[in-house]
């Protein structure tokens, strides 16, 4: 199975970009109810922190989506197994961290978990392809010289 590293960033920031439209979503309705409260002869409110912290939230999760998409300009193989390797340990972490703040919800578990598989999956197929590139490429004069030199073979 190959899996590649844009198309691993796509689903990361597709993934993302969904959990930002939830928080986004959940910050609006807070905002509305707390209007509607204030208005109306109760008088009671809902926590403006609440509100705060999910726009705060969606703002971190539009950035973390902004940079999923920066991250596919990056043509250099290195820097995408950086990236990559990056991406398993987020996702994993994430999956950790919903166990336990929506336990109730498996749904979020199951499929940040299986984003991090899919990083897995890719960070193998790059590690593949930047071996193919190596030797491709051979060696230059200049490492044939210092392995040479490093195994004590003298030119002549």
């Amino acid at each position: 199975m190959k899996i590649t590293t844009k198309t691993t960033l796509l689903i990361s920031a597709l993934t993302t970009l969904a959990f930002l439209i939830y928080a986004l979503y959940k910050s609006i309705i807070l905002y509305f109810v707390n209007e509607a409260l204030e208005d109306t002869f109760v008088g009671g409110s809902t926590s403006n922190i609440s509100i705060v912290l999910w726009f705060i939230i969606s703002g971190i999760l539009m950035l973390i989506t902004s940079m999923f998409l920066f991250f596919l300009k990056i043509k250099d193989l290195k820097s995408q197994k950086i990236i990559v390797t990056g991406l398993i340990f987020f996702w994993f972490i994430v999956s950790f961290f919903s166990i336990f703040v929506t336990f109730s919800n498996l749904l979020i578990t199951l499929l940040t978990s299986s984003i991090g598989i899919i990083s897995f999956l890719a960070s193998k197929n790059l590690k593949k392809e930047i071996i193919a590139e190596l030797n491709k490429k051979g060696l230059t004069e200049k490492e044939i010289y210092l392995l040479q030199k490093l195994a004590g073979i003298s030119k002549k």
